[in-house]
């Protein structure tokens, strides 16, 4: 819930400030001490390395070209104009089918998010019907919303997925973090 009030709370200042502010007043967001780069199959493109995430733009690069500092990642889009025509931004930075109600997401079996016009696969937990991801996390299921939800080989959250590590500090041994894979290595 802190990630999706942040990243609200991004999104309402790009639209009063202007879609090229520099925003490093928000911290990481999401459970987690740092961002990092996305699982697989995850939402926005790879983080910076070192583990930390990005805290601004120049830090971010092709088609993940925006950095969400609530997320402390890159991200594709922050709001609806940086998308597509047709397209609207949604809550985790991807940029997915535009809708103003239900009905305008409903073929394709997902909800319309009033709040950021996009279709989402997901607005509450109840609609995650899935064992291995029964969170609504940013508009999509997934299987942690903090580090309080993963165990095992896998205790980090990294926005929906259980990781290895995010950070050189959650490895052991002289190991280092491989943001791509989220593991330690070395």
């Amino acid at each position: 819930m802190r990630a999706i009030m942040a990243g609200l709370l991004v999104s309402a200042c790009l639209v009063a400030c202007g879609d090229d502010q520099e925003l490093s007043l928000l911290s990481g967001a999401g459970g987690s001490d740092a961002g990092g780069a996305s699982g697989t199959g995850g939402a926005g493109g790879t983080g910076v390395s070192g583990g930390g995430g990005c805290t601004n733009a120049s830090q971010c690069s092709g088609e993940t070209q925006f950095c969400n500092p609530a997320q402390r990642r890159c991200v594709r889009c922050l709001v609806s104009g940086h998308c597509e025509a047709g397209r609207a931004c949604d809550p985790s930075g991807e940029c997915r089918g535009a809708c103003a109600g239900e009905p305008d997401c409903q073929s394709e079996g997902q909800h319309c998010d009033l709040a950021s016009g996009a279709c989402v696969d997901c607005r509450t937990n109840d609609d995650c019907k899935s064992g291995d991801e029964p969170l609504c996390v940013l508009g999509r299921c997934g299987q942690c919303l903090t580090d309080a939800e993963c165990v095992g080989d896998k205790p980090h959250c990294d926005m929906r997925e259980c990781v290895e590590c995010l950070t050189d500090g959650h490895c052991t041994g002289g190991k280092t973090c491989d943001l791509a894979e989220h593991q330690c290595k070395g």
